[in-house]
């Protein structure tokens, strides 16, 4: 019997970290069910060294069995039991050409899985993200980022002809992101889309996670505003981690600010611009003949109007000082 090789290819800020370290904490349970998720070319718990073979210039003339961290893959899923084999990275699904996984096919049967979170909120999430990550730390406000950005991520059909193209529209599982689609949560439905039936118990993944959690906009802002003196790597991760922590805690005393939120017209416009993309995607791989995500359908943001664009002084120090306090 062939394997079964699932491709998880995001799309970002659909709960890929959560369920990437929900993976790598639980493989027990996974191999229970007959499901391996491969330890070759993992780090941060998900399989990032295999996109960066992929995007290394200096092999791409080099076939997939003979880049390290592949061949590795391959010789673990081989010499795996299960019939089912789960590859997770959103760096599959961002901007990285597939015409080299076609060998895939003549090995296993692949699908390949993408959750589409709505563009307003997605690109709400995105900005929060480049915000927090050190690699980027934006300092523009959303509105300025979305100005001068082309907001590619967004255009649901660029990322997933590609993959439809190589494997077939049929392999293609897409999966709408959010409480609405998503009713018992997004690790259940994950599972029903490898073909499990059953429910196990999963041990809670890792804190670190908690660096993808989205900050309330106080919070955000005044990471925002700090972000250009904070030039050391070590230890950001740790603190933005903390920060969360505060945030979650607090998170109604840090909703002064607009930070990192679109207005009622700017969700309606960010909708209405990727309509036809997402709709061809409803189409092709949901047998829909509307969109997911309604531009009228966009939810207006609550209290937007009353808000501050920016983070006062007094909110910069309000903020600083509940950093302080939880230690």
């Amino acid at each position: 019997m062939r394997k079964r090789l699932f491709l998880h290819i995001g799309s970002h800020k659909t709960a890929t970290t959560f369920l990437q370290s929900t993976f790598a904490g639980n493989t027990d349970v996974l191999s229970d069910l007959g499901i391996l998720y491969p330890k070759a070319g993992r780090i941060w718990q998900a399989h990032f060294k295999l996109c960066w073979d992929l995007k290394d210039a200096a092999l791409t003339d080099r076939p997939l069995e003979a880049l390290e961290h592949w061949a590795a893959l391959f010789e673990e899923i081989d010499a795996s039991p299960h019939p089912v084999v789960v590859i997770s990275s959103e760096e599959f699904g961002l901007g990285l050409n597939p015409a080299r996984l076609a060998v895939l096919s003549a090995r296993y049967d692949v699908a390949v899985i993408f959750y589409l979170r709505s563009p307003d909120s997605y690109l709400e999430s995105f900005y929060n993200q480049v915000v927090k990550d050190f690699d980027t730390r934006e300092a523009r406000t959303l509105a300025d980022y979305c100005q001068e950005e082309s907001l590619f991520f967004l255009d649901t059909m660029k990322l997933l002809r590609p993959w439809a193209d190589l494997f077939g529209p049929a392999a293609v599982r897409l999966r709408l992101f959010g409480a609405a689609h998503l009713p018992e949560g997004i690790l259940p439905d994950f599972l029903a889309t490898l073909g499990c039936t059953r429910r196990p118990e999963f041990r809670p993944p890792d804190l670190s996670i908690l660096h993808k959690v989205s900050l309330p906009p106080d919070a955000l802002d005044y990471l925002r505003l700090c972000n250009p003196w904070l030039t050391r790597s070590e230890g950001h991760h740790d603190f933005v981690v903390r920060l969360v922590q505060m945030a979650q805690q607090h998170t109604a005393a840090l909703q002064e600010t607009r930070a990192g939120m679109l207005s009622h017209k700017a969700r309606q416009t960010v909708r209405l611009r990727f309509r036809d993309s997402n709709l061809q995607a409803a189409r092709l791989f949901l047998g829909a003949d509307r969109t997911p995500f309604p531009p009228q359908d966009a939810p207006a943001p609550a209290g937007y109007d009353s808000r501050l664009p920016e983070a006062t002084p007094r909110i910069m120090g309000k903020v600083a000082a509940m950093i302080r306090n939880i230690g």
